[in-house]
C-alpha cells in the first residue's frame, strides 16, 4: 500500500471565541460529575463539546450558520438537566438542543446587541450585557426550553463588554468607558444572600462604580470581570493591560498590575479564590496568587507563553480527580493546562485538524473531497506506479470541482460516490445531490444538480452511499434513518432503528440526551452488511439487501471512534476513543478469534495515545493488514497473526537465578 501526504488541503479551523465548562469547580474532596463537559464556542457559529474523560474526546458539534459568530457561553442546570446558552452578535439569547444539536429556543433581549452572557450561581437567571448600557435578566427557571424576559437593569450610555454575578443578587460589569459597575438584579427575598452578596438599595439600580485607568486619547475597555469566589473581590481586565483587584464591599482598589503589553481579554480563578489568571492580546498568560490573606495582597507569581496569538478565551475546573486550566482564541487549538502546576506542568494542544466527516477520498479514481462551512472542493492526485518515484511539488494535483453553496446553515456532512459519479452535502435544514459530470475542457467535473423534493426538505447529520452508487443513507439530528434511491420515485424510505430504548434513561442521558445520537456508519465492500454506531457505545448491523437488522452488538464501554468491514471475511472493526481495537465476526455474531486474543493486550505506544483514530483503511494486496491514523500518528495491525508478549522472567525461589 502506498501513502500520499495531501498537504494542499486548504482546510481552515476558525478561532476559538468563547469556552464554558457545564460545572462549577468543586472542593477537593469531592469528584467531579460524569456529566462535566466543556463547551467550544469558534467564530463561524459553529459549537464544539468536549468530554474530558480518556484524554478529551469531541463528542458532537452544534452547527451554525453564515455570517454568525459564538460571542460567549453558558451553562445552567434544571434537575438533572445541562442547559447551553448562547449570544453571537445579535439581540437574542440562544438555548441549544443538546439531542438535535438545532436551537430550542430564543429570548429576544429587547435592548441593543447582546456583548456578554453569565449565569446566576443558582442556575435560574442569565444576565446579558448589551451596547446600549443594557443588562437585561433572564429568567431560566421553568426547564428546557423555558426563557422568560425578567428585568432590564438601570441603563447608562456604554457597552457592557463582561460580567460576572456577585453572589444570587447582584451583576458586576465592565463597561467600554472605563468604568466597573454593579448592580443589584434580584430582591433579597427572591433568592437567599451569598458570601455577603447583598441587595442594598432598589432592586435594578447602580449601587456601585470603579473606574479604571484612562488611556491617552481614548477610553479604556474593560474586557473582562470575575468575581471570586468567596464574594469579597472583584477582578478586572481592560485595555491598557492592567489586572486589577477590587474590594467589592466598598467598591475601592486593592492592588493593581501591569504585566500585560497589549489588552487583557480573559480571566480565571481557582475554587480556593486565591489564585487568579490573565490572558489577552500579548499571547501570554499569567498567574496572580494571594501572599498575605489578612491584607488581602496578591503577587504576581508566574507566567508562560503557550500560544503564537491572541488569547480570547480562558477558563478553569477544578476538582478532586480534576484540574483544568483551558485557553483559546486566534490560534484555533485548545490549550490544556493545569491550575496546580500551572508553570511546571504539561500542556497539550489538541490538534487542528478537519472533522472526520468533511474529508472523503474515492482511491480507484484518485478523488479527495474536503468540504468547509459553505464549500466544496475536489482534488485528483496524479497516479504514480512506485513509491520511490520522486513527484514534482504543484504537479501531482488540480482541483477538479468547486462548489460555493448558497445556504445559511453550515455543512455538517458530504459523501462521494464509490463510482465518483454523485456528491451529497448536507446542512440541518436540507440534503442536496450532486451529479458529477466531465467537464468539456476535457479535466475537472461540472457539478449538476438533481432535483429532489424529498431531499430539499430533508436536513441530516450524516450521510453515505452504499457500494453500488444507488442509495443514499441519511440519518437526521433525530436519529432517523432514510434511504434514497437515486434514479428511483422521489421519495424516502425509512430504516427500521430502535435506538438504545434497551436500557432505560439514566442520569447521564438525561443531562447530555445527544449520547444516543448515532456518529458513524460504514458498509461492508460487497454491499451484504450496514453498520452504524452511537455515541453511548451501541452497534448495530443491518442485513442491507433485506433492510432489516441482522445483529445488535453489546454496549461497548467507550465511544466508537471509527468502524470499518474487512473486505475478505465480513469482520467489523471497531476502534474506540479509548484507544480499544475490537473486531467482530458478523456471521457467527461474537468477537473474532483474533480480537479475543490480542484486543486486551495492545501496544502500550497504541493505548496510550492521546489523539483519537480518525480513520482506517484496507490493504487490498494484504486484506489481513489494517492501517489506522490520527491526527498525529499512523499505525498497522496484522490480523493474521498475535501480538508477541514479552514475558519477564521471574526470579526462581532460590533467588540464585530467573527462569
Amino acid at each position: 500500500m502506498d501513502f500520499r501526504r495531501c498537504k494542499f488541503l486548504d482546510y481552515n479551523s476558525h478561532p476559538i471565541t468563547a469556552l464554558a465548562f457545564s460545572h462549577a469547580s468543586v472542593t477537593s474532596d469531592k469528584y467531579a460529575p460524569k456529566t462535566l463537559r466543556l463547551a467550544v464556542g469558534r467564530a463561524n457559529g459553529d459549537i464544539e463539546i468536549w468530554n474530558p474523560r480518556s484524554s478529551w474526546v469531541h463528542e458532537i458539534t452544534l452547527k451554525g450558520g453564515r455570517n454568525r459568530s459564538i460571542e460567549g457561553l453558558a451553562w445552567t442546570q434544571s434537575g438533572a438537566d445541562l442547559r447551553l446558552f448562547s449570544i453571537g452578535g445579535s439581540t437574542v439569547v440562544t438555548e441549544w438542543d443538546l439531542q438535535t444539536g438545532l436551537p430550542l429556543d430564543h429570548c429576544d433581549c429587547n435592548a441593543g446587541i447582546v456583548w456578554s452572557i453569565a449565569p446566576s450561581p443558582d442556575g435560574t437567571k442569565i444576565a446579558a450585557g448589551c451596547d446600549d448600557g443594557s443588562v437585561v435578566i433572564v429568567d431560566v427557571e421553568g426547564g428546557r426550553g423555558v426563557m422568560e424576559h425578567g428585568r432590564i437593569l438601570q441603563r447608562h450610555k456604554s457597552r457592557v463588554l463582561s460580567i460576572a454575578w456577585r453572589g444570587n443578587t447582584q451583576v458586576v460589569g465592565g463597561c467600554a468607558d472605563g468604568r466597573i459597575r454593579v448592580w443589584t438584579a434580584v430582591a433579597a427575598g427572591e433568592v437567599g444572600e451569598l458570601n455577603g452578596a447583598t441587595s442594598e438599595g432598589v432592586v435594578g439600580r447602580i449601587i456601585g462604580t470603579m473606574r479604571v485607568d484612562k488611556a491617552q486619547g481614548e477610553e479604556t475597555l474593560v474586557w473582562s470581570v470575575v468575581v471570586l469566589g468567596n464574594g469579597k473581590t472583584i477582578v478586572s481586565g481592560d485595555s491598557t493591560g492592567s489586572v486589577k483587584f477590587w474590594d467589592a464591599a466598598h467598591f475601592s482598589l486593592l492592588q493593581s498590575f501591569k504585566v500585560h503589553e497589549a489588552d487583557v481579554l480573559c480571566l480565571a480563578s481557582n475554587e480556593a479564590a486565591d489564585t487568579v489568571f490573565s490572558a489577552g492580546v500579548d499571547h501570554k498568560i499569567v498567574r496572580y496568587s494571594v501572599v498575605d490573606n489578612k491584607l488581602r495582597r496578591w503577587a504576581n507569581m508566574s507566567s508562560r507563553l503557550l500560544h503564537a496569538h491572541d488569547i480570547r478565551a480562558l477558563v478553569s475546573y477544578e476538582s478532586k480527580n480534576a484540574n483544568y486550566l483551558i485557553s483559546g482564541g486566534v490560534e484555533r487549538s485548545i490549550v490544556i493546562n493545569s491550575v496546580d502546576n500551572f508553570i511546571d506542568g504539561v500542556f497539550r494542544k489538541i490538534p487542528v485538524s478537519p472533522p472526520r466527516h468533511h474529508v472523503h477520498s474515492v482511491g480507484d479514481r484518485q478523488l479527495v473531497a474536503l468540504c468547509g462551512d459553505n464549500q466544496v472542493k475536489i482534488w485528483a492526485l496524479e497516479k504514480f506506479h512506485s513509491s520511490s518515484e520522486a513527484i514534482p511539488e504543484g504537479k501531482n494535483k488540480r482541483v477538479v470541482a468547486s462548489l460555493a453553496l448558497n445556504n445559511d446553515e453550515n455543512i455538517t456532512h458530504a459523501a462521494l460516490s464509490v463510482d465518483a459519479k454523485y456528491l451529497a452535502v448536507a446542512t440541518n435544514a436540507e440534503t442536496k445531490l450532486f451529479l458529477l459530470l466531465p467537464s468539456k475542457q476535457g479535466f475537472g467535473f461540472k457539478a449538476k444538480k438533481i432535483a429532489s423534493p424529498a431531499l430539499a426538505g430533508q436536513g441530516c447529520s450524516i450521510l453515505g452511499f452504499d457500494p453500488s452508487s444507488q442509495h443514499l443513507v441519511l440519518v437526521t439530528a433525530e436519529n432517523e434513518i432514510f434511504i434514497y434511491s437515486i434514479g428511483h420515485q422521489d421519495k424516502l424510505r425509512e430504516l427500521p432503528y430502535t435506538g438504545d430504548s434497551a436500557e432505560g434513561k439514566g442520569e447521564l442521558k438525561q443531562a447530555l440526551p445527544y449520547l444516543d445520537n448515532i456518529n458513524n456508519l460504514a458498509f461492508s465492500a460487497d454491499g451484504k452488511y450496514f453498520a452504524l454506531s452511537t455515541i453511548s457505545g451501541y452497534v448495530v448491523v443491518y442485513d442491507w439487501p433485506n433492510q432489516s437488522i441482522h445483529w445488535s452488538l453489546p454496549r461497548i464501554p467507550s465511544i466508537p471512534s471509527v468502524l470499518k468491514f474487512c473486505p475478505d471475511n465480513d469482520s467489523l472493526i471497531v476502534v474506540t476513543t479509548q484507544m480499544k481495537v475490537l473486531q467482530f465476526s458478523v456471521a457467527s455474531q461474537a468477537l473474532s478469534d483474533w480480537s479475543r486474543r490480542n484486543s486486551g493486550i495492545l501496544p502500550p505506544e497504541f493505548n496510550n495515545l492521546v489523539d483519537k483514530c480518525s480513520g482506517i483503511s484496507i490493504d487490498e494486496e494484504a486484506p489481513d493488514r489494517a492501517w489506522m491514523w490520527g491526527a498525529s500518528w499512523l499505525a498497522n495491525f496484522d490480523m493474521s497473526a498475535d501480538i508477541p508478549v514479552f514475558r519477564i522472567p521471574k526470579r526462581k525461589r532460590n533467588g540464585l537465578s530467573v527462569e
